[in-house]
């Protein structure tokens, strides 16, 4: 037998039987594949509509949040660190211009998107602040609460 064919078997066996040792503790999927595989629609919002109410989220759904954010001013939306027992993870940030407008304008309106996921049950606090970096003091400040079931 040649040496790579040899080898290939061999791993092959390898892989198998480390296989059938190790056993999947199914339970976890529970009776809703839709929530194991993360099937849940997103939540989209905007920031009117949940400053100062809370957001309900499945564990693994998304939150996308939309906010007005002028680009130019040096004024952006940052979200405040919180160090509580954490609820949801922030999974991106960025700046896009909203439908009809100029992409490459350096001045105008545009929207900050924030994109979070639920991934533990509890309860989680979360500031954004629109405001310089070298400033103390925001300009406007968005607060909900997201919760976890």
């Amino acid at each position: 037998m040649p040496r790579a064919v040899f080898r290939a078997a061999a791993l092959a066996a390898a892989f198998a039987s480390a296989g059938c040792s190790t056993t999947y503790d199914w339970s976890e999927l529970g009776s809703n594949p839709r929530e194991f595989f993360n099937l849940n629609p997103p939540v989209v919002l905007a920031g009117a509509q949940v400053d100062g109410g809370k957001v309900t989220l499945r564990r693994g759904q998304a939150l996308v949040l939309k906010l007005d954010e002028e680009v130019g001013t040096g004024l952006r939306w940052e979200m405040q660190r919180y160090d509580g027992p954490v609820v949801i993870a922030p999974v991106r940030h960025d700046l896009t211009a909203p439908p009809g407008a100029d992409p490459t304008a350096a001045v105008g309106p545009g929207d900050a998107t924030f994109r979070m996921r639920g991934i533990a049950a509890g309860t989680q606090p979360v500031v954004l602040e629109y405001k310089r970096a070298f400033e103390p003091a925001a300009a406007k400040t968005v607060r909900f609460d997201v919760v976890v079931p």
